[in-house]
């Protein structure tokens, strides 16, 4: 009797997006965009609005958190499909080449590849699209605040834990630059790539396991 080979499952890579997929915080780039946005969408209330709660940030008069849930409610409300492609592809111009050479290497032509980030998913997505990429885990919006969780540290690694499962995947690599994803490199310490870190998080992160690294701009 002939037993067939179980075949090997489908690896995926996942790619934090602030500061290692993009050059940048692509938040600050929303809020920067947001107000003349709003105003093209004939919603000068709302544009002031979004300015009073960055203001208030700001001066550390709000969390980050609430910030971004009452910022990213008003666009939820205004904005088109097309507003946000448009905002998409603004970022897609601020992509970190080394990274996207990393993810598009032909060892990895055969993964699944995902922005795994605590940005909204409602730029998140179109971005993951305009890149050729299979999608993003990204924290989705929610109509009450006390629902409103946004997927970092621990949420972050349950989301991509969820997906793995669903899809029957196995993790090929994780990239990341921020303190905030130590739950996935303690969990993936192998798997995980730092981009561009410096002494500081070379150590924290080796108290992980990592010694994986990834440098250019």
């Amino acid at each position: 009797m002939v037993e067939r080979l179980q075949e090997p499952r489908r690896g995926a890579t996942f790619v934090d997006l602030d500061g290692t997929l993009l050059r940048g915080n692509s938040l600050k780039f929303f809020m920067r965009r947001l107000p003349l946005m709003l105003l093209k969408r004939r919603a000068p209330g709302a544009s002031l609005l979004a300015m009073w709660w960055m203001g208030w940030r700001a001066l550390r008069v709000v969390g980050h958190a609430n910030m971004k849930w009452h910022v990213t409610r008003l666009a939820v409300r205004h904005f088109t499909p097309d507003d946000w492609d448009a905002l998409a592809r603004g970022m897609a111009a601020r992509v970190n080449a080394t990274v996207m050479q990393y993810v598009e290497s032909p060892s990895r032509s055969g993964c699944a590849r995902y922005i795994a980030t605590a940005a909204p998913v409602e730029y998140a997505l179109p971005l993951s699209r305009q890149l050729g990429l299979d999608g993003a885990v990204a924290t989705s919006f929610a109509d009450s605040r006390k629902d409103y969780e946004e997927t970092r540290g621990l949420a972050k690694l349950e989301a991509i834990r969820q997906l793995l499962d669903e899809n029957d995947y196995r993790l090929e690599s994780f990239l990341t630059d921020h303190f905030d994803d130590i739950p996935t490199a303690r969990a993936y310490p192998r798997l995980t790539v730092l981009v561009n870190p410096d002494r500081k998080m070379q150590a924290i992160f080796r108290n992980v396991g990592v010694t994986r690294y990834l440098m250019g701009k």
